[in-house]
């Protein structure tokens, strides 16, 4: 009788699992252009503004279709918030508002700056400047009027580019009757301006 030997091997059912990860990027990046040209000095005697202005790079690897891109502006008064923007003698205007709780413009210096013949004694605690959009690589910026985006905005449109700079700068000499140095309280005057990429259905 012969007797073999044999080592016998059992493998039981073995699994290896791997995630797979990959990024995908978002198809619009904005951010601030030069953080620096943000902040500004208003002459107390004159009201006229050192150079002063809101900047922002745009990148993208979308299609105009694909998304509305919006500028907007607004200023705190005593009863909440209003839109910046006016236009005045097809002049394109931001109002700045002194952000004191205490020296807040009410909504009815706004509106007066925003008509047609401000009166500064009407106006206090409120400086309206002229603007100017300056674009690299970007299409055009249009103001227009939407309820949705709380009334005036500028629309902007990209073209072909994928990366582009939108400088809103603003003018040094305020619009007249809106500076006054008795009616305007010493302190930090500011709007706040949002660059939005909004995705269309």
């Amino acid at each position: 009788m012969v007797l073999l030997f044999c080592n016998l091997k059992c493998y039981s059912q073995t699994t290896f699992e791997q995630t797979i990860t990959t990024t995908i990027p978002a198809a619009v990046n904005i951010t601030a252009y030069n953080q620096a040209l943000s902040k500004g000095v208003i002459n107390p005697t004159t009201g006229n503004l050192s150079s002063l202005s809101a900047s922002f790079n745009i990148q993208t690897n979308g299609e105009d279709c694909d998304y509305s891109y919006v500028v907007q502006a607004k200023l705190n008064t005593k009863t909440g918030e209003a839109n910046a923007y006016f236009r005045n003698s097809n002049r394109d205007y931001i109002v700045l508002g002194n952000v004191s709780s205490s020296n807040l413009p009410t909504l009815n210096a706004i509106n007066n700056i925003k008509s047609s013949t401000p009166t500064s004694s009407s106006n206090g605690n409120a400086i309206a400047y002229p603007i100017t959009n300056v674009l690299t690589n970007v299409q055009s910026a249009t103001m227009q009027t939407n309820s949705s985006y709380g009334g005036l905005y500028y629309a902007v449109q990209m073209g072909d580019s994928k990366n582009g700079n939108f400088v809103q700068t603003f003018g040094n000499v305020p619009l007249t009757n809106t500076y006054s140095i008795t009616n305007d309280r010493a302190g930090t005057y500011q709007a706040i301006v949002t660059f939005s990429a909004i995705r269309n259905p």
